[in-house]
């Protein structure tokens, strides 16, 4: 039976708008575009399309990070294709199809000066958020700090080396070139704070739930894991974190089944299976008593940080409404309009 793999490519974070999905379109030979301003309807019509091909195929649905209703694209790699919302498109893809929505389902004139101006208010919306959340990051280092300063390093090699072993170890390197690709498991999104961890761990049989605090070298194990595992040759599914994109929050390497991740909050999760590890850095590297020894400046500064985080996301909930009533537009746009579309997409395919 296949399953769907849902992840995202795009985040709200610290450093801006972010967009993985080029790695994503390694080896992938055909890329259809779909080009309207209703995210509504392209999303309605992705959905469609993973109806095609889920019983055929695995297909992998990129969520969309402005709202849990909308989808961003989808892929299917058994057919090496990939049919995408435009607004995933940066700088232009020389290799793609566009597929214009607008022949089928026009845009007045008196309608494009009311989305620009939804569009315009979003964004603005938007770029408020990432002023708190950079803010935020920037509490968070100075909380690092505090850990960074009781830790020791020689310990936190010795647990890589020791996991490099343990994975490699009987690994014969492989001589193809293997792809990293780069996604993200959650996002900040106008429903809140979303992520899709639990899914996306399933299927795997190895799964090692990382603990610790910040800056204890999560993120820095599991780059020297992905180098490794380039070394052999081995695909890697990398998941950036959603606030701090520059650290790691997640690796999937399937070839070997393992899954490791970053498992503390907010998006801490509990070992289920026998076959669960917990890695704990906190234990491992850092001072006995750390915690109880800075408890005040620990508090302060994780309260500062999740109230900056607490006030971008809201600042990013603030465009729903604004998001619903652009795409109130198309409420009477019928499932057999939508249908007519796909015949002229899947005509292409």
């Amino acid at each position: 039976m296949h399953h769907i793999t849902k992840y995202y490519v795009t985040g709200h974070t610290a450093d801006g708008f972010v967009n993985f999905l080029s790695s994503n379109l390694i080896n992938i030979k055909k890329i259809i575009v779909l080009q309207h301003s209703s995210n509504s309807i392209k999303s309605r019509l992705l959905q469609k399309i993973i109806a095609l091909y889920e019983e055929k195929e695995q297909v992998e649905m990129i969520l969309s990070a402005q709202t849990n209703e909308y989808i961003d694209g989808v892929i299917m790699r058994e057919s090496s294709l990939a049919i995408l919302d435009e607004r995933l498109i940066q700088g232009s893809i020389e290799r793609a199809e566009y597929v214009d929505v607008r022949k089928y389902i026009p845009i007045e004139n008196e309608e494009e000066s009311s989305i620009e101006d939804s569009t315009r208010k979003i964004n603005n919306l938007q770029k408020k958020a990432y002023d708190h959340f950079k803010t935020g990051l920037a509490i968070h280092d100075d909380l690092e700090k505090v850990y960074i300063n009781e830790m020791n390093f020689e310990k936190a090699d010795k647990i890589a080396n020791e996991w490099i072993d343990k994975l490699f170890g009987d690994h014969k390197k492989k001589d193809e070139k293997s792809v990293v690709y780069e996604r993200l498991f959650g996002t900040n999104t106008s429903d809140g704070v979303v992520n899709v961890v639990e899914q996306l761990i399933k299927p795997v049989k190895h799964r090692v739930f990382i603990k610790g605090r910040a800056g204890t070298g999560k993120s820095f194990f599991m780059k020297k894991i992905v180098d490794e595992s380039v070394r052999h040759g081995l695909n890697v599914e990398l998941y950036r974190c959603s606030f701090d994109p520059n650290s790691i929050d997640m690796l999937i390497i399937r070839e070997l089944d393992y899954c490791l991740f970053d498992s503390t909050d907010p998006h801490e999760f509990s070992p289920s299976r026998q076959t669960d590890e917990i890695l704990d850095f906190y234990k491992r590297t850092v001072t006995p008593g750390t915690d109880e020894k800075c408890a005040t400046e620990i508090k302060l500064l994780t309260n500062a940080y999740k109230e900056k985080m607490k006030s971008g996301v809201q600042r990013l909930k603030e465009t729903k409404p604004i998001e619903q009533s652009k795409e109130s537009i198309w409420n009477d746009v019928t499932d057999k309009q939508i249908e007519e579309i796909l015949q002229k997409i899947t005509m292409k395919l």
